[in-house]
């Protein structure tokens, strides 16, 4: 069973953000492999490494064969060729940035994915309802957050009564392009009625309210931890900067 981080979820989220802008700025391999093994741990720890493992090979799997194709096969480096078949060449320097430009990209994409994961998107929404951000923000935010749950039940939905229907049985290619259109027209027309629905619902409370709300989902915080969000901030902004500022004076 999936464990819980009773942490805020701008704690989450600061963190976050400080190692992704560090660890890019630093562009050291062991340091985004590192990365990525604790990251691995934690979504261990939490119950979350199969879905981890699978979201996250699913996204980098198609990003590092794109890298390894422009900058180890068919770039255009002068450098010395390890293996060469016509027009496609490989060369140290071009697997060196492909594979640095992966490694990075998978540091966003592991570390962004953990984050979904260990988020509750109910404390998320309940914690900027409780900023002093204005309340559409959290309104937006919960409907993005929960729209494609919505969608996908829909379509499940949909695609069941037409199948009881016999609409849309056919098989390969036309078969596939065929339930597609059958579906589309359905699910935009359940989208738009229900965002209808709900601008009726939010303007007869007189959503934004603009006097005192009584909120019935509170997120703990604590001193400790509005302390670690300004330290992560602080090192996101400065951290990159003064890792970049070492690094060119090291190269002088």
């Amino acid at each position: 069973m999936p464990r819980t981080i009773k942490l805020h979820p701008f704690t989450i989220l600061a963190l976050a953000i400080a190692v992704i802008t560090m660890t890019t700025a630093a562009s050291l391999w062991w340091l985004s492999c590192a990365v990525m093994a604790l990251c691995l741990l934690i979504a261990g720890w939490a119950g979350h490494l199969k879905k981890l493992a699978i979201l996250s090979g699913a996204m980098l799997l198609p990003t590092f064969l794109s890298l390894l194709l422009i900058h180890g096969l068919i770039s255009r480096d002068q450098s010395p060729a390890i293996a060469q078949w016509g027009l496609l060449r490989v060369t140290f320097h071009g697997l060196e940035v492909a594979l640095s430009l992966g490694l990075r990209t998978a540091v966003l994409v592991v570390v962004g994915l953990l984050c979904g994961l260990l988020i509750d998107k109910h404390q998320l929404v309940a914690a900027i309802d409780l900023s002093p951000v204005p309340p559409q923000m959290g309104y937006l935010l919960a409907a993005t957050l929960f729209l494609l749950p919505q969608m996908a039940e829909k379509q499940r939905q949909i695609g069941e009564a037409q199948t009881l229907r016999n609409m849309g049985t056919g098989t390969g290619l036309a078969g596939w392009f065929q339930r597609m259109r059958l579906r589309a027209v359905p699910l935009v027309l359940a989208s738009m009625q229900d965002a209808q629905d709900r601008a009726v619902h939010l303007s007869a409370r007189g959503f934004p309210a603009t006097g005192s709300r009584t909120r019935l989902r509170t997120v703990p915080d604590s001193s400790v931890q509005r302390g670690i969000r300004w330290a992560a901030l602080v090192c996101a902004v400065l951290g990159p900067v003064l890792i970049l500022a070492l690094a060119g004076f090291g190269s002088k």
